[in-house]
C-alpha cells in the first residue's frame, strides 16, 4: 500500500492539483484558476488535430494487430511441423524496446540509405519520402507499430486458444459445424474474454505511445503523427505550460477510463 500511495495516488492527486492551478516553468506562483486549463486545451486547434490523428492512430493498430494476432493464432494452434520455431519468431518483436523498434523503422524508411526507403520502394517506382510526407507518415509509424504489436495480440489469443478443449470441435463437427461455424460458435465464444482483454491492453498501449513516434517523427511533419502524448510533451517541455499539459493528461486519462470500462462490460 506504501508503494502504491507513492507511486501511484500521489502523482494522480498532484495532476488533478496541477491542472487546477496556472503552473508555468519559471513562472512565480501557482495560482488556482479552475478548469480554465480544460477549456484552453480542449478549445485548441492542436488537440483537434491530436484528437484525429490519436483516434485514426489507436483505432488503426489496436484492429490491424487483433486481426493479424488472432489469424496467426488460430494457425499456430494446429498441429503443424515446425509450430514452435515459428510461434518464437513470431514473439521476437515484442522483446525489442520500442526506442530501438522505432530507430529501426526510421533508418529503413529512409530516403537516403534505408532498405526500404532507398532501395525497395525506388525499385517498384515510388519515390516518396514515407516520413517526410505529411500524407505518408502516418501510416508509416501504423506500420511500425503494428510489426511490433501483433506479437502481444498472438500470445494473448493463443493462451486464449489454448483452453478450448478440442472434444468441443469434434462434437460440433459430429453436428455438421462447418469451419465458420466452428469459429463462431466455438472457438470465439469462448476466448472472448481474452478477446476483450487482449484489446483493452492494446488500446491502452496505443493510445498512449510516445517513444516510437517521438524517435520516427517527433509529431510531424508538422502535426500530422501528433498524437495526444506528442502534445502533452509539448505544452509540458517545449511550452513550459504544465498546467494545461496535466489536464490533458487528466482528459486522457477519462477517455482510457471510458473505453476501457465500455470493453469490460462485454465480457459479461
Amino acid at each position: 500500500m506504501l508503494v502504491l500511495v507513492c507511486i501511484v495516488a500521489f502523482p494522480t492527486f498532484f495532476l488533478f492539483y496541477a491542472s487546477l492551478h496556472e503552473w508555468v516553468l519559471f513562472k512565480r506562483g501557482m495560482p488556482f484558476i479552475g478548469f480554465e486549463n480544460f477549456a484552453r486545451v480542449l478549445t485548441s486547434s492542436e488537440f483537434l488535430q491530436s484528437l484525429k490523428v490519436s483516434v485514426i492512430y489507436t483505432f488503426s493498430t489496436t484492429s490491424l494487430t487483433f486481426i493479424l494476432g488472432l489469424g496467426l493464432a488460430l494457425i499456430l494452434n494446429k498441429e503443424l511441423k515446425g509450430r514452435g520455431i515459428m510461434r518464437t519468431l513470431i514473439a521476437l518483436p515484442l522483446v525489442i524496446p520500442p526506442v530501438v523498434a522505432g530507430f529501426a523503422w526510421k533508418f529503413a524508411l529512409n530516403r537516403e540509405v534505408g532498405v526500404i526507403g532507398a532501395y525497395m520502394l525506388p525499385a517498384v517506382g515510388f519515390m516518396r519520402s514515407l516520413l517526410a510526407d505529411p500524407s505518408l507518415a502516418l501510416g508509416s509509424i501504423i506500420m511500425a507499430d503494428v510489426w511490433s504489436k501483433t506479437s502481444l495480440m498472438f500470445l494473448i489469443l493463443l493462451a486464449g486458444l489454448q483452453v478450448v478443449s478440442p472434444d468441443l470441435y469434434e462434437a460440433a463437427r459430429i453436428d455438421g459445424a462447418s469451419s465458420w461455424q466452428l469459429f463462431s460458435h466455438v472457438t470465439f465464444p469462448l476466448i472472448k474474454p481474452a478477446v476483450i482483454i487482449a484489446l483493452i491492453i492494446r488500446f491502452i498501449d496505443a493510445f498512449n505511445v510516445f517513444d516510437t513516434i517521438f524517435v520516427m517523427t517527433s509529431g510531424g511533419p508538422g502535426t500530422a503523427t501528433q498524437t495526444f502524448p506528442l502534445l502533452g510533451w509539448k505544452i509540458g517541455f517545449l511550452y513550459f505550460n504544465l498546467g494545461e499539459a496535466a489536464a490533458l493528461a487528466i482528459i486522457m486519462l477519462v477517455m482510457t477510463i471510458g473505453v476501457g470500462i465500455f470493453l469490460i462490460r462485454r465480457i459479461t
